[in-house]
């Protein structure tokens, strides 16, 4: 993971500061879920493969080949004045339009929706990384 050391701070009860971000579920290169979170994105991985609730686990619930595919997630950290439920729809219709979405695609629906100035460079990283997987 390229990370040798992780701090976490609790704040009140509550995890603070751990981001806002976007993440891609992939399948041999295509994308078969799209999400966002405001916890680390080790945590809400976890939480899609293992809570029993389909409403958080919902990668499990929704994608039968979860005990048996080799599947990939990849985190994009947003920043804090990016609406993580704009990113997401925009992220989604894009990767659709490119054809980028598996066969066995899970998540929500893609929507016709105009991408802005400020998400096109966001959404145009998402693409290139999706385009040009990491080896090893």
């Amino acid at each position: 993971m390229g990370r040798d050391l992780v701090e976490l701070r609790i704040r009140g009860g509550e995890l603070t500061d751990s981001g806002s971000w976007i993440y891609v579920w992939l399948l041999e290169g295509r994308v078969i879920y799209i999400g966002t979170t405001g916890l680390p994105p080790e945590v809400r991985t976890w939480l899609h493969l293992h809570d029993p609730d389909p409403d958080i686990g919902r990668v499990k619930a929704r994608y039968p080949g979860i005990g048996t595919d080799s599947l990939d997630v990849v985190a994009f950290r947003l920043p804090e004045s990016m609406p993580r439920s704009e990113v997401k729809v925009a992220v989604i219709a894009h990767l659709s339009a490119m054809g980028l979405l598996s066969e066995h695609y899970v998540g929500d629906p893609p929507q016709r929706t105009s991408i802005g100035d400020g998400l096109s460079s966001l959404v145009l990283l998402i693409t290139r990384r999706i385009g040009q997987p990491e080896t090893g």
